[in-house]
């Protein structure tokens, strides 16, 4: 089995963490969205927690 790392370089731990802290973040806002109204909260709420559902579909289509 190859075990070969992804990148030619060490990652830092930011460069690391830096996509799940920002999908945790997206996460978040917008489920606090979601609780303080309608209309464009709503909207926003939506946006906000999808983007992790896109971030797994495009890492799955970026592996197939």
């Amino acid at each position: 089995m190859n075990r070969s790392p992804r990148t030619a370089h060490p990652q830092s731990a930011g460069e690391v963490f830096r996509v799940p802290v920002l999908l945790g973040l997206a996460t978040v806002v917008g489920l606090v969205s979601a609780l303080l109204g309608d209309g464009p909260w709503d909207a926003l709420s939506w946006l906000a927690i999808l983007a992790p559902i896109a971030a797994v579909a495009l890492a799955w289509r970026r592996r197939s």
